[in-house]
């Protein structure tokens, strides 16, 4: 009996040993139950710091209206003064949806400030609707056309947008770590900021059909002083729901004068959502508390110019440096610099040349790299000591042997010519040459 409970408890251990084998590694970061998947991101440098699951693709809901903000802003490059109409689509294709709005009538003239807050404040499914025709220059579909290309544009490989607003959709989805970078982006376009971080009561005045005044007020409980969840590091956030999304949450936060992005989905409830962003951000702000220089490396790479159809000489490319929040124990010498660029860069096109900035990771912060344009330098002294020279194709009319052989061309013109008059004149004589009629006219 005890022979047979050694053998047991033998085996029981083995299977615990596989077991435990079979787990992934622990991740950088808090590890969460009641969210499925968050990002948190140093909102200046792009790197990434913690996550978990951040590039499942899973239904963003009301989070995706910072991409149709963003571009709303990037449209308007700061003049929020013009006036959008509301279409019947704006209206009508949400019939049936049960999802929020402002009440929006097809034919009716709104203030575009009106539209942005009304999308950012309220999360206005027809504000959204009325911003993806305005910045999609006719249709709604012109406007989700231009959020999948800007997606595109930003390299996001886990995204693709079917509507304006966030309604699920199956063909609607993106990650955290995408939302993290769509928010950085969206971060530099003229009055995004401002209109992401505001926490004022918004008022819309009555339009031309809507004889009442419509308010916005915050509905985010992280950014309401009395409420207990309140979390004095945000600056601005959007939150998101939908019975297949669940909740959603981005943000901007900054202490000390660190600015991170924190993003996460699928969290189970409201309750659950707040105290996991909570939990994010203590964590992100106790182990990153301030920026380390990363020094620039001049001559840090080398590439081939070409022009005419022949290499002209060699460029010099600089690592320009950058700043990262490093956990504790991390130091500059750690990062790691390696670049990513062409071997010949032809002249007249843009050069696509990268820094990559890469921190090793650790049991508190995550591996991950930033790429940072490389900066050319004696570009103007390589294209200097070209000029002049000729190409190796072009030697046999180089321009003092062209100039010769067409010297030496007229020369023999005005011989045979001057023979030519000579012999014409002999051959005629002079009564021949004096009796010409002139045409009428000349």
């Amino acid at each position: 009996m005890k022979e047979r409970l050694t053998r047991v408890l033998a085996a029981l251990a083995m299977l615990l040993a596989a077991a435990a084998l079979a787990l992934p590694a622990s991740a950088a970061g808090p590890v969460l139950g009641a969210t499925e998947a968050y990002c948190i991101m140093d909102a200046e440098s792009g790197l990434v710091l913690a996550q978990q699951n951040m590039d499942e693709e899973l239904h963003p809901a009301s989070i995706t209206k910072v991409m149709t903000l963003g571009l709303a802003c990037e449209k308007a490059q700061g003049d929020w003064t013009g006036m959008v109409t509301v279409s019947h689509e704006d209206v009508y294709s949400l019939v049936g949806t049960d999802s929020s709005h402002i009440a929006l009538l097809e034919g009716e003239q709104v203030p575009l400030e009106d539209l942005l807050y009304a999308t950012m404040m309220a999360s206005a499914n027809d504000g959204a609707n009325a911003l993806a025709e305005y910045f999609g220059g006719g249709s709604i579909a012109d406007g989700v056309a231009a959020m999948n290309a800007q997606a595109a544009e930003l390299g996001l490989k886990h995204t693709h947008f079917a509507n304006p607003h966030g309604i699920s959709d199956e063909d609607h989805y993106t990650s955290c770590y995408d939302m993290a970078t769509i928010l950085r982006w969206a971060l530099t376009q003229p009055g995004f900021e401002q209109l992401f971080t505001n926490n004022e009561m918004y008022i819309m005045q009555p339009t031309n059909l809507q004889p009442v005044t419509r308010y916005f007020s915050q509905q985010d409980s992280m950014r309401i002083g009395s409420s207990m969840f309140h979390e004095p590091t945000i600056l601005g956030s959007k939150i998101g729901y939908t019975d297949i999304a669940r909740q959603t949450y981005i943000c901007l936060a900054e202490k000390n004068g660190v600015r991170l992005i924190c993003v996460t989905m699928r969290s189970e409830s409201k309750t659950d959502r707040y105290a996991d962003v909570r939990a994010l951000l203590d964590y992100a702000f106790s182990t990153w508390t301030s920026y380390t220089e990363i020094p620039a490396t001049p001559a840090a790479a080398s590439v081939t110019v070409q022009g005419g159809g022949s290499p002209l000489g060699s460029l010099s490319l600089d690592a320009p440096g950058v700043r990262l929040p490093l956990a504790a124990g991390m130091q500059a010498s750690d990062v790691a610099l390696s670049v990513d660029l062409p071997e010949v860069y032809l002249l007249g096109g843009e050069l696509q040349g990268w820094a990559v900035y890469t921190v090793p990771g650790s049991d508190v912060q995550e591996a991950a790299s930033v790429r940072v344009p490389l900066q050319a330098s004696g570009l103007d002294a390589l294209l200097d000591s070209s000029r002049g020279v000729i190409h190796p194709a072009a030697e046999d009319v180089e321009p003092a042997g062209y100039l010769r052989l067409i010297l030496g061309v007229s020369a023999a013109a005005v011989v045979i010519v001057g023979a030519g008059a000579l012999w014409y004149g002999r051959r005629r004589g002079p009564a021949a040459r004096s009796d010409r009629v002139k045409p009428d006219g000349i």
